[in-house]
This record gives C-alpha cells, structure tokens and sequence, in this order.
C-alpha cells in the first residue's frame, strides 16, 4: 500500500496542471504542457539510449515505479503528461479539465479502494470496488461541470476504460476515450 501510495503522489502532483488550466487560456496551457511533454520524452529517451542515466533514473525513481517500469516500459508518469497535452490540444477547455481530473482522481480512487478493500475481481486485479470508487469520483467530477446525462456517460466510460486491460497505460486511455465519448455526445449527431 506504501508503494501504491508513493506512485499515486505522482498524480496528485499531477492534479496542478488541471488546476492551472483554469486560470490560463489554451495556447498558454498547449505551450506549458508541450514544454513538460518535450522533457518527458527527453528523459525517455534517454533512459533507453544511455545506460548511465538509466541506472540513475532508476537509482532515483525505483520505488515509485511499477515492476514493468523498471524493466525499460514508459513511466506513467510520461503517459500522464502526454495524455495532458493530447487532452488541452483535442477538447474544449472544460471537457479536458474534467478529463485530466478522471485520470487523476478516477485512477487514485479505483488504486486506492481496489487495493484496500477491493475484495470481488472483476477482471485481472480490478476489483468491483476500486472500479465503484473511479465511478463515483468521476461521476462527481463531471456533474460539477457538465450537462447530467454527458457526465454519467462519461464517468461510466473511464471507469470501464480505467478496469479493462488494454496493453496502453490507463493514464492514456482513461482521459482520451472518456473524452472523446462526451466530446461526440456534446457535438455530434446526437448531441445533448
């Protein structure tokens, strides 16, 4: 639970980009997040050119990393802000904001409780409450900003996102997918 603790700090780090974004408009947010996305990268790339600074990034950053993390795979930390990027460049301020906080909140609610009290399994190590916890962070998360029915939808999307085990991080999935479903229910053919 203490490792699940220090890799979920990273998110809630993470919980200052949205919360910037309220008070700057888009081109800034693209030009902030694009500069951090850039650095992710480097550091990426770097972790698998150079064996020296991979031994110490990992020297460095090991507890925090998940076993497939420190076998060479992308952090989520590099999904995280990669994921920002794509979230402020595709959708409309708000729906990103409200994405980017799914990642966030949704993930830590659903690592928190499944690992605490997570007890029916649902798929892999998802458990039906850590998936109820992603749902109803997410669910209060949109209601507070968006129309009822795009929120529920949306929230139910990430959550369902957030359980199944798709080969890409979650921290990609989540705000991308969920934010593509309310984005098509808010301007497409159908829209609410």
């Amino acid at each position: 639970m203490i490792a699940e603790l220090l890799r979920k700090s990273i998110h809630l780090a993470g919980l200052i980009l949205p919360v910037i974004y309220f008070f700057i408009d888009k081109p800034t947010m693209l030009i902030g997040v694009g500069i951090l996305t850039g650095i992710a990268v480097a550091v990426e790339l770097a972790k698998w050119i150079s064996p020296r600074f991979s031994d110490f990034f990992f020297k460095i950053f090991s507890v925090m990393l998940r076993s497939h993390e420190r076998s060479g795979a992308m952090t989520g930390a590099t999904y995280y802000i990669i994921s920002t990027f794509l979230c402020v460049l595709l959708f409309a301020k708000t729906l990103a904001i409200v994405c980017i906080f799914f990642m966030v909140l949704g993930d830590l609610a659903a690592a928190l409780v499944g690992k605490k009290w997570g007890k029916t399994k649902l798929i892999g190590k998802k458990s039906l409450e850590g998936s109820a916890a992603c749902f109803i962070v997410c669910a209060i998360i949109a209601l507070v900003k968006l129309n009822p029915v795009i929120g529920i939808i949306g929230a139910l999307v990430a959550t369902v996102v957030e359980m199944l085990p798709f080969p890409v991080d979650d921290n990609l999935t989540v705000p991308l997918v969920s934010g593509a479903v309310m984005h098509f229910l808010m301007h497409g053919p159908f829209s609410f």
